[in-house]
């Protein structure tokens, strides 16, 4: 189906701009009129018939940077009273990737006849991930949309803000690893194999880190293709494997068990827990319906299971403190708050100030890994640099002293 650009008045004779898909421009003012905008130009979307390339749509993805100033962007009129679909209209009118650009309008089309916010966005989800378009539900449920948008925008920032920060501490160990693969090539392929021929014309036997390097080549040259079929296997099979249910509860739980990035996981996981079932508790939204909301905001799998146990107990008349407390994955720090601002009536109060103290936890730990990538890929480059070093200067040692013996 066609699309056509267009420019229309609304009833209170304000003018917006956009884009929609109809069979003709007829068919378009019929859609706007129905709408309640009154047409005033109408012209074929020219740029779209461009992106409908595939090779144009797959070279230009929607990065988490433009998700991010969108999400930034749509808080801000929310926030200040202008309507969801206003709001929408002119942050389209922002957006220069056409692949976004398309997205947002078509999410506009959706709310303006009649769609949950939340489903428009579910219907892009090569744009917008599960874990956006469920805690724009919750707060579309719990009627804080603005500042649950808001709340996304930080988190991207933070997420973009770790990405840079660790790329600056992996910048110079990178450099380190281009010379040390050219380095070890270089021995692999012209120095270790003349050392070889020199050894084996005197009859003695290469030191112990220049077979292991030699063993090594000899493996690479002869079964590269099976490596390299063995690594592509295992990655398929792996990305199969963690779309089973199974696989990602079992993906999960090694998450949390993993050395300093484990324990990002376990507070990112919180920190949602907590903003968002605190967030949607203040705003009148009733236990049960928060908890399954929140089940799918956690972002992790194991934590989804016990929110969705804690349902069940809840209510059979449990309380959640006790529930999760049970589990034993949920801090102390989070049931024992918990249960107090159950026993005053306000777990709201004790959910907010925890997810305040958890995104401030969630800083510091950020800062502290990222300045600990740098120095630990530095010690990993000297350790195989000088197995490099060893494996070729330990022949040259060897062969000067079977000449001078």
């Amino acid at each position: 189906m066609p699309r056509f650009k267009y420019q229309a008045m609304t009833k209170s004779g304000s003018v917006v701009t956009g884009s929609l898909e109809a069979e003709n421009p007829t068919d378009l003012i019929s859609k706007l009129r129905a709408s309640g905008y009154y047409a005033m130009d109408v012209s074929p979307d020219v740029a779209e018939e461009k992106r409908k390339i595939p090779f144009i749509s797959f070279m230009r993805r929607v990065k988490a940077s433009e998700v991010e100033f969108f999400s930034y962007q749509l808080s801000t009129l929310i926030n200040a009273g202008v309507r969801l679909t206003r709001a929408l209209a002119v942050a389209t009118e922002q957006i220069t990737n056409p692949i976004f650009r398309d997205a947002v309008d078509k999410v506009r089309y959706d709310v303006e006849h009649g769609s949950e916010f939340y489903n428009a966005l579910a219907q892009h989800k090569n744009v917008f991930s599960d874990l956006y378009i469920n805690i724009v539900k919750a707060g579309e449920t719990g009627g804080v949309l603005g500042l649950v948008l808001a709340r996304l925008a930080e988190f991207s920032e933070k997420q973009r803000k770790l990405k840079s920060a660790v790329i600056s501490a992996l910048f110079y160990p990178a450099i380190l690893v281009t010379l040390g693969t050219i380095i070890g090539t270089i021995l692999m392929l012209f120095v270790i194999p003349r050392l070889s021929g020199m050894f084996a014309e005197m009859g003695a036997a290469l030191p112990m880190p220049t077979r292991i390097l030699m063993a090594v080549t000899g493996a690479i040259k002869n079964f590269w293709w099976i490596i390299l079929a063995v690594i592509v296997i295992a990655v398929l099979a792996i990305r199969r494997y963690a779309k089973t249910e199974s696989g990602k509860r079992n993906l999960d739980r090694l998450k949390l068990k993993l050395p300093l990035a484990g324990n990002i996981f376990r507070i990112s996981a919180m920190t949602r827990f907590a903003r968002t079932l605190g967030t949607l508790l203040d705003n009148g939204v009733l236990i049960l319906p928060s908890l399954a909301i929140v089940r799918e905001t956690v972002g992790n799998t194991v934590y989804r299971d016990i929110i969705a146990n804690s349902e069940k107990e809840v209510e059979r008349g449990g309380t959640l403190s006790s529930s999760l407390q049970k589990s034993g994955e949920f801090p102390g720090l989070v049931t024992h708050m918990l249960a107090i601002g159950e026993e005053a009536g306000r777990p709201q109060d004790m959910l907010l100030k925890l997810s305040e103290y958890y995104e401030a936890e969630m800083d510091k730990q950020l800062e502290r890994v990222s300045s600990l990538i740098g120095p630990v890929m530095i010690l990993v480059m000297a350790l195989a640099v000088g197995f490099l070093v060893a494996a070729a200067v330990l022949p040259i040692f060897e062969a000067s002293n079977l000449v001078t013996g």
